[in-house]
């Protein structure tokens, strides 16, 4: 445990002050400092992208990168050797250790595709038609090249564990500072109440690492850049609002499904002073993020949004478009409860029968929509005993009469609902959009308690009682899951990322050749994390491998 908490520290150290390329401190403070080391993330995530466009993520590459930190360091050590940093770290090492002490990773998915593409990054630089080997590497995440560049001679193969805990925690300490902060300036404001609402749900429902995968942290993302949103309603400048265009795509490009967030960019982007946006250097970066992008998920699939048919290339040799359209529907069919549809109507109907005419409702309403039920109604219920309890003698507040504002939450309000309707008609499963959902009812319940005069000692009161149950909860469901684990595995006390087996045994693999590349196959279970090219299926007999100068090409000898 300790071990996992000094290499804590020192993720922490080493990569907030990559966020100082982007934003600038205001006033040190962990919700300044919280907000750097999500922009810090960011910028990394670009820096491997780009990178890994010549040369792989490996522990020397990633290693030089670390002097830029090291510059920031020293240049801003008035900020960075500080009590406040101090504070920040300590408190950010201890819930990020407690998360991530002895967990599993995300089953199965970190095993079949997360972390063996995690691998590829650290042993090779990019590899075009990739998603020709295996189509889900199509999917994978920027958290995965997050996970890849922290893998360096300081961290080793330990640094691929941090990114969706670091997600994680930079929000729940910025959310928490920020309400503590209100209650200290007895301002009890639409943010307040929603940030408030929204970590009600995360201490209920998001408080396990091995839950994340790449779902939690794009969903972590969406309620902080709303939370981000709402703070700048009343800014009328350039910058807020590229910050929060980059906070936009790299939610997109942790979860391509939640694209519709744009929509709560709306406003932001109507105040943009277009003469002078030319001098945001954050515009130029958020054009270079979004280029490197679509540029990355081009070569790697054929597709600039995959598995998007229309934004294919098929003059590419590596472009599969069967495949493509295959993936596609079947993602669709899947999120709308087809495996759920009896075999023999599945035969009569097909996949492109079903998902005509809404006839996938049925089937959807008494499996999925009943499982969200399920996981909704506890906070629901919470929540409206919150909004009860606080409305007890409570007036109209006459003195918010801000009709601008009221009307940019009602939007808000709109936006959310408008996500959900996209989720619903598209891939309808818990995991993509819960976090439109929870949005959706924290922002409602905000504007609720926003318009009334609330006894400010019973609010006060009732917001540190939930602050205190809600860490009780990580703490103690940690924790006693920590207790309850079987320490006698490999890689103690480290998340099991070599094996989905307790003992976390590396996995024996099946060498493939394809002519003069290695390619593994697990001989049981999956990938998992290795320095190689592995996939969790048997090669397709039409995969072949060309070399364009020193770049290896994986494609289909049939696609066309």
């Amino acid at each position: 445990m300790l071990e996992i908490f000094f290499y804590s520290l020192l993720v922490l150290i080493l990569f907030t002050p990559f966020g100082h390329f982007l934003i600038q401190y205001s006033e040190p403070n962990l919700y300044s400092f919280s907000k750097q080391l999500i922009f810090g993330s960011i910028f990394l995530c670009f820096l491997a992208i780009t990178i890994n466009f010549f040369f792989p993520l490996n522990i020397y590459v990633n290693s030089i990168i670390l002097v830029l930190s090291f510059v920031v360091l020293y240049k801003k050590k008035e900020i960075y050797f500080s009590k406040k940093f101090m504070i920040f770290l300590i408190l950010q090492s201890i819930l990020i250790t407690l998360l991530i002490a002895e967990s599993h990773v995300y089953r199965p998915d970190a095993g079949l595709y997360h972390l063996p593409f995690i691998g590829i990054l650290n042993s090779e630089k990019i590899i075009l038609g990739l998603s020709n080997l295996h189509f889900r590497y199509g999917h994978a995440s920027i958290m995965q090249y997050y996970s890849a560049i922290s893998n360096n001679l300081l961290l080793n193969n330990f640094g691929i564990v941090f990114a969706q805990a670091i997600i994680a925690v930079s929000i729940i300490i910025n959310f928490s500072y920020l309400i503590l902060y209100y209650i200290k300036k007895k301002e009890y404001t639409f943010h307040f109440f929603f940030i408030f609402f929204v970590l009600i749900y995360i201490f209920y429902k998001m408080n396990r690492y091995g839950e994340y995968g790449n779902d939690a942290p794009a969903h972590f993302l969406v309620f902080f850049l709303i939370s981000e949103i709402i703070l700048s309603l009343n800014k009328n400048n350039n910058s807020s609002t590229v910050n929060n265009l980059i906070l936009t795509l790299f939610i997109i490009q942790n979860k391509i499904l939640l694209i519709p967030i744009l929509f709560f960019n709306i406003f932001g982007v109507i105040k943009i002073n277009f003469k002078k946006i030319l001098y945001e250097k954050n515009f130029y970066f958020l054009s270079a993020l979004f280029l490197v992008w679509i540029i990355n998920n081009t070569l790697i699939t054929g597709c600039a949004l995959y598995p998007v048919k229309i934004t294919c290339f098929e003059i590419l040799s590596w472009t599969d478009i069967k495949s493509v359209e295959k993936v596609s529907i079947e993602g669709e069919v899947w999120a709308k409860a087809w495996s759920n549809l009896d075999g023999e109507i599945q035969k009569k109907v097909k996949m492109n029968g079903f998902l005509n005419n809404f006839f996938w409702i049925n089937i959807w309403g008494e499996t999925h929509f009943k499982l969200i039920i399920k996981k909704l109604a506890p906070f629901l219920v919470f929540i409206f005993f919150v909004v009860i309890l606080l409305n007890y003698k409570s007036k109209k507040n006459t003195l918010n009469n801000n009709y601008q504002q009221k009307k940019y939450h009602k939007y808000l309000i709109l936006f959310s609902l408008l996500n959900i309707l996209v989720w619903f008609l598209k891939a309808p499963i818990y995991r993509y959009g819960y976090s439109s959902i929870i949005s959706f009812i924290a922002l409602f319940a905000a504007y609720v308690l926003y318009k009334k005069k609330l006894n400010t000692k019973l609010l006060a009161n009732v917001v540190i009682i939930i602050l205190v149950l809600g860490y009780t909860t990580i703490f103690l469901k940690n924790t006693v899951r920590i207790i309850k684990s079987n320490n006698m595995y490999e890689n103690y006390p480290w998340p099991r990322y070599y094996s989905m087996a307790n003992n976390n045994k590396k996995n024996k693999y099946k060498i493939n050749k394809l002519r003069e590349k290695i390619i593994l196959t697990p001989i049981n279970g999956y990938c998992m994390y290795t320095k190689q090219i592995c996939t969790a299926y048997e090669l397709n007999k039409n995969l072949d491998i060309k070399k364009m100068n020193t770049y290896n090409i994986f494609y289909l000898k049939d696609h066309k």
